[in-house]
């Protein structure tokens, strides 16, 4: 019962940090070094090398996803990296707008439709096609809400493996 503190802590951080990537917030980061941190303090109770490699590799493998899914998959209906960045941009935004409207699944479907929005005035803009406008907005929202969904089964995952490292 000596290490009910650690135990506390990893327990709050596992159910607030999937939430934190919700809101598009380093949640997934928190936990991966909150993993590393636990194992660095007390390596004889907390080391465990093939659950460290599983969070980096889930960590990884969750910020890969997001970023290529969210970028390469708006990069492939042939727009700029400047508008790639706008998206990006106008996502972010939408997820903070969303959240404070309406928290958690509000950052969810504020994010894919900042993302969205931003898509369609810029294609708008560019080609004053409402037709290609609207096709560029839905895959942008596609390709954010794919990019999105993926991020927080990462951070469940690794939440998993830092109630596995701490507790089991």
């Amino acid at each position: 019962m000596e290490f009910w503190v650690e135990r506390v802590f990893a327990g709050l951080l596992a159910v607030l940090c999937p939430l934190l990537t919700i809101f598009d917030l380093p949640g997934n980061s928190i936990l991966l070094l909150t993993g590393l941190g636990f194992a660095f303090f007390d390596e004889g109770m907390y080391f465990n090398g093939r659950i460290l490699s599983a969070m980096v590799l889930i960590y990884a493998l969750g910020e890969a996803w997001e970023f290529c899914v969210s970028l390469f998959g708006i990069k492939k209906e042939k727009v700029s990296w400047w508008a790639v960045l706008l998206i990006g941009l106008g996502g972010f935004g939408g997820t903070v707008l969303g959240t404070i409207v309406f928290p958690i699944l509000g950052s969810i479907v504020g994010g894919v439709l900042g993302a969205s929005a931003t898509a369609f005035v810029y294609e708008l803009a560019r080609t004053g096609l409402g037709r290609n406008a609207a096709h560029l907005a839905w895959e942008t929202a596609k390709m954010r809400f794919l990019a999105i969904l993926g991020k927080i089964c990462a951070g469940i995952a690794l939440a998993a493996l830092l109630i596995k490292q701490v507790y089991f």
